[in-house]
């Protein structure tokens, strides 16, 4: 994935979570609701754990800390 790629998924899953969160809410399902969100923040956190680790891998060689 690109650089503009995964904000793109971001951005879908975000709009495709606070959908869902919305109607589950107003059906009267709000552990499933709340249950959307922290499945939607499981799933952001999953793809973009990678770009962080290449980051902090990043600003370590520029550092020279290894």
């Amino acid at each position: 994935m690109d650089d503009f790629g995964i904000l793109f998924f971001l951005a879908g899953l975000a709009i495709a979570v606070t959908v869902l969160h919305i109607l589950l809410k107003q059906a009267g399902r709000e552990e499933y609701a709340y249950l959307t969100l922290f499945l939607g923040l499981i799933i952001a956190l999953i793809k973009v754990l990678p770009y962080v680790t290449q980051l902090f891998e990043e600003v370590a060689a520029v550092m020279n800390l290894y």
